[in-house]
């Protein structure tokens, strides 16, 4: 039923996560068997509600990946060429953090507030109206400057409350997307298809089945050459035959052969979306050997440029592989680098995300352990453990991570 009715795998969210949320709402309902709780389930709304409330997830943070939102500018102002309008579309939204910072993006650009129309969605009631009430903590400012945080937020005895500027620009509705009248409903709202879609972080978590009559309605929802937004685990999973990339974590549905090739400018697009996954290895014998001759140092110095080339070329076939939906392949093609090489927390963090995309979050959980082992600020690695703690019910170990995540900041 959860996975018919939300569309989640039992596998990727965990049994003891449905078992939590079905005792609480047995307790809230006071039925004594499964039987009677399976019909509450099916019949009662607000029983139902309870239930996903207790499941889902809605934490996120501003700025998210500063990319996609550069990207955004970037779109908007190829679209306002030919329209007056850009209709934009965030779900799941959670608290409201992706559309505000869709808007104060567009808006510090000089956009004004006619040129865009953002709707938000999410499948928690309370998450809606939170993200109506526009206030965040402190957390959810990682990736924003002080500057802009000024400009846009102002400090409250509980959070930073949004400029009533970026709330006017943004419509809010609690739906499931997988309920048929939802794409009716949003196709209402914006009063007609969007321009582009930010579906990110949900598609990983739903059963295949589900996943592909969520991509057959996000295609409906976008006009013929609108885009999707995808969650970092997400691109591995598109079908590629359906979808091609446009630029960080965005797709397109997939031009047929005979109408167009793509262009000399999606393809460095798609290089450049490749590319920033990897950062520099660290050479450690190469920085102890400071005092050595000059020519030595041009040495070291080819050397260190020469791996972090060969760090991101393995990256780029790693992910060649997951987007033709090559899993297992893409998972040996990072053993065979670590093999060599075991410190390379990024592909540690991608490997990670591959098992949880084949189902094995045990060997994903070893692996993000090792990459903080290796990198204790890997901000990827802790927030996906902390994931896995609040999951498994240990909050003591979630707000570990999160602390500690905090203070990095240093991958998104």
């Amino acid at each position: 039923m959860v996975s018919h009715t939300i569309g989640f795998d039992i596998k990727r969210i965990g049994e003891s996560s449905i078992i939590r949320a079905a005792l609480k709402v047995q307790a809230h309902s006071n039925v004594p068997t499964c039987e009677a709780l399976e019909d509450l389930f099916l019949h009662d709304p607000k029983c139902r509600q309870l239930f996903i409330e207790s499941i889902v997830v809605t934490e996120s943070w501003l700025f998210r990946e500063p990319n996609v939102f550069q990207h955004i500018n970037t779109l908007l102002r190829h679209r306002l060429k030919n329209q007056s309008e850009v209709k934009i579309l965030s779900a799941p939204c959670a608290t409201g953090e992706e559309a505000c910072s869709i808007a104060l993006s567009l808006l510090d650009s000089g956009h004004s507030l006619d040129q865009f129309c953002i709707i938000a969605a999410d499948i928690s009631q309370n998450a809606i109206e939170g993200a109506i009430r526009g206030r965040y903590p402190e957390k959810a400012f990682r990736s924003i400057d002080e500057t802009q945080k000024k400009k846009w937020f102002s400090s409250t005895p509980s959070g930073w409350q949004v400029s009533p500027q970026i709330q006017e620009t943004i419509g809010f509705l609690n739906r499931n997307l997988l309920d048929t009248q939802t794409e009716t409903d949003l196709l209402h709202k914006a009063k007609g298809r969007f321009d582009l879609i930010c579906c990110r972080n949900l598609l990983v978590y739903f059963t295949k089945p589900q996943r592909e009559n969520l991509l057959q309605t996000i295609q409906r929802l976008l006009k013929p050459d609108g885009e999707l937004v995808v969650g970092a685990a997400e691109a591995f999973i598109l079908p590629t035959g359906t979808w091609e990339p446009t630029g960080p974590l965005t797709f397109r549905i997939r031009k047929q052969v005979n109408e167009s090739q793509p262009t000399q400018q999606e393809e460095t697009q798609r290089a450049g979306n490749k590319s920033t996954i990897c950062t520099q290895v660290e050479l450690t014998q190469v920085e102890l050997n400071r005092t050595e001759h000059d020519d030595s140092k041009i040495h070291s110095k080819k050397i260190t440029t020469s791996a972090a080339v060969a760090c991101s070329k393995i990256i780029q076939d790693v992910e060649a592989l997951a987007n033709a939906g090559e899993i297992e392949n893409a998972i040996r093609l990072c053993q065979k680098s670590l093999q060599l090489n075991g410190a390379q927390t990024d592909l540690l963090y991608m490997l990670a995300i591959l098992h949880q995309t084949a189902g094995d979050f045990v060997a994903s959980e070893k692996l993000l352990e090792k990459a903080v082992y290796l990198e204790p600020r890997h901000e990827g690695a802790l927030l996906s453990l902390a994931l896995i703690a609040k999951r498994r019910g240990d909050l003591i170990a979630e707000r570990r991570y999160r602390r500690s995540a905090s203070l990095g900041g240093i991958h998104s």
